[in-house]
């Protein structure tokens, strides 16, 4: 009888793309090296991805038609894991991607801009969140090799990305959680602000930043404070409900730290301060070109972090009260619904995934 090693290299590739298991190019190293080419491995990708989505259709955000998206979240947080899934391979992907966008739209969009790996240029997520043939499934997870140092410019950047596309730790499924934990105090202590930036999401929504995280990073903020803008900025969204023996804002040993610091002690208790309020800015006053810090993850098309209000910590913190879990209720009654202006409930739909 014929063995998976004697087929043909054209026929053994083309049983792999059909499949679409992984566990086939894991089955040998024979396998592995023969199902390893670039073009086959691009192509496994776009199908998981790119191809899962209908793109003759216009589609604001994901949620808009779950009929558009047959993604499949298992497969892409396993391709994630994967050792050629890096920050240099996505791009690829994404330029790929765009190729493959205007070729089903026709000539027509050769004219028109089709975002393409230039759209990350800055990690802007205002720009790249909008891409829509990207085809990311909802509820994916972000892999463990991305949630620990040591931390590179590369490695960050694909950990933002994923985390503003809305990746998820797997908190039951493994270590992760513990990972994550570990590789922000290592990208407070390396100052990688994308890497904080990014894990502080992933942490916060889980409300797994501590007074711990927080004193240790105000004891390594050397240069500027922007890592505990960030790390303040989640923590503040789900603090009514976070027990006070894991993050309490007025915990002595933060305010005896800040007392000890003559240079800085003060602005330090004001963020405290503002946080226990949930009114800390991510963005200070006279910072209008909102250079001077990393973005929030979730800022642009699905949120606007230029100043908090009452409606804005309303959308945070269902945001996080509800990511990763599906909402069996709506989000605003009827009565309620109804008594919102038009613009200011379409901004709402438009900005929050879960309303």
């Amino acid at each position: 009888m014929p063995t998976l090693q004697g087929l043909p290299q054209e026929l053994l590739e083309l049983i792999f793309l059909y499949s679409m298991n992984l566990n086939l190019a894991r089955a040998s190293p024979d396998l592995g090296r023969k199902l390893s080419s670039k073009a086959v491995i691009m192509e496994f990708v776009m199908r998981s991805f790119f191809h899962t989505v209908d793109h003759k259709v216009r589609i604001k955000s994901h949620n808009d038609d779950h009929t558009a998206f047959t993604s499949d979240k298992n497969l892409q947080s396993e391709l994630f894991t994967c050792r050629f899934f890096d920050w240099s391979f996505f791009l690829s992907y994404v330029d790929k991607a765009h190729d493959e966008f205007v070729k089903i739209r026709g000539k027509l969009w050769e004219s028109l801009v089709v975002p393409d790996a230039g759209a990350f240029d800055g990690l802007w997520p205002f720009k790249f969140t909008k891409i829509e043939h990207l085809g990311f499934a909802k509820g994916f997870h972000v892999p463990e090799k991305l949630l620990h140092g040591p931390w590179t410019a590369s490695k960050a950047s694909l950990l933002y990305v994923l985390v503003s596309f809305s990746g998820e730790i797997d908190w039951e499924g493994g270590m992760a959680g513990e990972t994550a934990k570990e590789g922000l105090k290592e990208a407070i202590r390396e100052e990688n602000e994308h890497a904080v930036a990014a894990l502080s999401v992933l942490l916060g929504v889980a409300n797994a930043i501590t007074t711990d995280t927080i004193l240790f990073a105000a004891m390594h903020n050397d240069s500027d404070d922007n890592i505990l803008r960030h790390l303040l900025f989640n923590a503040q969204i789900l603090y009514g409900s976070t027990p006070r023996e894991t993050l309490d804002f007025y915990d002595p040993a933060l305010w005896a730290f800040a007392d000890s610091k003559a240079e800085n002690g003060e602005s330090f208790k004001d963020m405290l301060k503002d946080a226990e309020k949930f009114s800390l800015d991510l963005y200070r006053d006279g910072e209008t070109d909102w250079t001077k810090i990393v973005p929030f993850p979730y800022s642009g098309a699905r949120f606007d972090t230029t100043r908090l209000n009452r409606l804005s910590r309303e959308l945070l913190a269902k945001l996080y009260r509800n990511h990763g879990r599906k909402i069996t209720e709506p989000a605003f009654g009827a009565r309620r619904a109804r008594s919102i202006p038009r613009g200011i409930l379409r901004d709402i739909l438009l900005h929050d995934p879960m309303a």
